[in-house]
């Protein structure tokens, strides 16, 4: 069902950097979650570097999207079908655009370097404003 809806598989190493590049090219978004698809409540963030990775080998910016719900549900410690007892609400928070270049060097063998930077600030913009 994944690969009939035509998700990019990040299991798949070898083909997702060109697939993601390929798209990001032919004008298509890509939506990631650089935490994973769920949060671990009462947790730290802790971001993997793919979406930098991608956004800086690609040369394109990004856009962080806050996701966050009044109940607690569809963390890593719930199960899907454990519903609150009061409506969820959930705030979506779109920011500002990111220019991954902005982390680069002239030098491509400093990429490793630009995604570990911009991860980093990933990690600040995703943090709620309640909480800094």
């Amino acid at each position: 069902m994944i690969k009939s809806a035509d998700y990019l598989i990040n299991s798949e190493a070898d083909t997702l950097l060109p697939d993601s590049q390929q798209r990001l090219a032919r004008g298509d978004t890509i939506l990631i979650f650089p935490e994973g698809t769920r949060t671990r409540y009462g947790e730290p963030l802790k971001l993997q570097r793919g979406a930098a990775n991608i956004a800086v080998r690609a040369g394109c910016d990004l856009r962080v999207v806050h996701i966050s719900c009044s109940q607690r549900m569809l963390d890593k410690q719930s199960r899907w079908y454990q519903i609150p007892l009061v409506k969820p609400l959930f705030t979506v928070r779109v920011q500002s655009r990111i220019d991954s270049q902005a982390f680069s060097e002239a030098d491509e063998d400093a990429q490793p370097l630009a995604a570990r930077r911009l991860t980093r600030h990933l990690q600040q913009a995703l943090v709620p404003e309640e909480t800094k």
